[in-house]
Formats: C-alpha cells, structure tokens, sequence
C-alpha cells in the first residue's frame, strides 16, 4: 500500500511538472508584457455622448492616469444601444489593455438579453476597477404639476407621458422598468408611460428642457442639480441614504418605494477578456493611485461626483449580483429578445 502512495505521490509530481513547465513561457511571456505596458495610447472608451457627467468624468480620470502609465490616454465616445455599441467596440479589440471600457452600471454586461444580434455578457470582459458612485435620481418636468413620487405615479396611470432614460436598455431604462412593476403592483393599474432612450444625458436634459418628455430616470450629476428647481424637480433619489448635495430629497424608500433604493452604479473599467492578468494588475493599481489624488477627487467632488475604489475581484463581484438582479427585471418586464 505505502509504496502505491509512493507511485501515486511521484506520479502526481512529475505532472505537476509538466504542467508548470508548459505554463511557464505563458508566465514568462504575461510578465515581459506587463513589463513593458503600456507601449502606445491607452484609450478609454466611454458608451455615452460628450458633454455628460460620465464623459466629463472620463477625462478628469484619463487627466491624471496619463502620469502614471507614461502614455497619453484617449477619450472615445461611443454611444448607442444601452452601451452595446462601446461594448462591442472594446471586445473586438486587441486583449492587451490599450483599449479600455468606461462606463457607469452595468448595462453591458447583461445587453445581449436586449439588444438583438448581441451576444457579449460579463464573460467577455475583464473587469479591472470601479473608481465611482453614480446615484440615480427620479426627475420631473416644472412644466408638468409633479411635485413628488406619488403625483407622479398618479399622474401617469390618469394619461399617458413620455419619461426618458439616457439610452434603451441601459441602467436608467431598467429602473424605469422596475418602477413601472412596483407602481403596477401597488396600484393594481398598469403604469401608462412611454420611454423615450436619449444617447446620454446630455440630450436628456435637452429633451426636459423644450418639453419633449415630462419625467426621467437620470444619473445625479452637477447639470442635473443645476437644473433642479428650473427645468426639472428631483423628486427621489435611488439610493439607500440622502445624498450630501440633496439633504431635503427623501431616497425612494422613505416615499414609499423601497424597491428603487440600492439602484446607485458604480464607474466601473473593463478590458477585453483575455487581457493578460499582470497588465490588469498594473492598471488596477495605476486607477487606484490615481483615485488617491487629491486634485482630481476635487475636481470630481466639484462635480459631486462619489469617487472610490474596488478592485477588479470586488468590481467583478458587484457585476454579477448587478446581472441577476436586471435580467430578472428584464425577463418580467418582457423586454428580452431571447
């Protein structure tokens, strides 16, 4: 007996061997590019139309991670399709980290159950950091008399109204949804509203402001404070506590709505799969040491924007509990094509 053992312990060594011998030009080859990254631009492709909060933040970040990774970093804006069409940019291109997604939520990683001929999911992907919070906020019109959650889901099931989103299957669109069953289910009435997808918020707030729609699902920014009290009243926010910059705004929850709390995305940056673990691992910690800057966390503070920081394992972990909880809204809602 003790000498089977003897020949199942070498045995199993010797594959050991093996296997780590046939790895180790992988390793060695992971190293010397990690080494050597990056070797060109890095560009930064973000899913929304210039001008809003998540392209701004784009190039507050891209600013300051130039330094650390010794190359220019690029802005590309790429919106369209509840983020699918940054997306697929990003996939299809080269897995050596010089081609990176920046995008708030989740969207991309649960889009091929909305959008058709789309078959990316979370798996083509490797999540690298989330560098922010994004809190959602439910707006009115001033041109419309909403004046709180209620009125507004009150408002809807007495006549139809156009109620916006920065993109069709993006994250806003999908609180909309959400809020559609939990109004439904409250009342017992179906919620009459007709989405109207914007590519960003900057065209959103475009379409509050000449009367195109009459309420919104938006991600807080500085513009949408701006506008608050002027083109719009911010009437809830997502989120499971008041922001600092709304004290007097109740989150959803304290309106009633408990279902809409906890719907805050987070900034978040992917590579495409298969980009080399040490190449992600030098980003993550050039992200972080530049999440640790004081002057750019001021100049995203001046936007009230939330900054922070999760690693790609934590990043990774918030994406998926992120894709059951939508595609299960997706899926009541009727809006998957497969």
């Amino acid at each position: 007996m003790q000498t089977q053992q003897m020949i199942r312990s070498r045995i199993t060594r010797i594959l050991m061997c093996t296997l780590l011998v046939g790895l180790l030009p992988t390793l060695i080859s992971q190293q010397v590019v990690a080494a050597d990254f990056p070797t060109k631009p890095v560009t930064l492709v973000v899913p929304f139309a210039a001008g809003g909060g998540l392209d701004v933040t784009a190039r507050i970040i891209g600013e300051r991670l130039k330094d650390e990774l010794g190359q220019p970093v690029v802005i590309m804006n790429r919106p369209g399709a509840g983020s699918s069409v940054g997306a697929r940019v990003v996939a299809a291109a080269p897995a050596d980290g010089h081609t990176l997604f920046f995008t708030s939520g989740s969207a991309f990683a649960f889009a091929n159950l909305l959008v058709p001929n789309f078959e990316l999911n979370i798996k083509d992907f490797a999540p690298v950091a989330a560098v922010a919070s994004n809190p959602a906020v439910i707006v009115a019109s001033t041109k419309v008399q909403v004046k709180s959650l209620a009125e507004l889901a009150g408002y809807a099931n007495s006549g139809e109204i156009n109620f916006c989103s920065t993109g069709s299957g993006g994250l806003n669109h999908l609180q909309l949804e959400m809020f559609r069953n939990v109004v439904k289910t409250k009342t017992s009435k179906n919620y009459n509203v007709t989405h109207v997808p914007y590519n960003g918020l900057a065209p959103a707030l475009i379409g509050i402001r000449d009367g195109s729609v009459q309420a919104c699902m938006l991600p807080y920014t500085a513009l949408v404070k701006n506008l608050n009290g002027k083109e719009l009243r911010v009437l809830a926010v997502q989120s499971k506590a008041r922001l600092p910059w709304l004290p007097d705004v109740p989150t959803a929850g304290q309106l009633g709505y408990p279902e809409m709390d906890g719907n805050d995305s987070f900034v978040n940056i992917a590579a495409p799969k298969g980009t080399p673990e040490p190449v992600i691992a030098k980003l993550e910690i050039a992200l972080q040491k530049t999440m640790q800057d004081v002057n750019v966390r001021k100049k995203l503070e001046e936007l009230e924007v939330q900054t922070l920081f999760m690693n790609s394992r934590e990043t990774t972990k918030w994406l998926e509990d992120e894709v059951r909880k939508f595609s299960a809204i997706i899926r009541e809602s009727g809006l998957s094509t497969k």
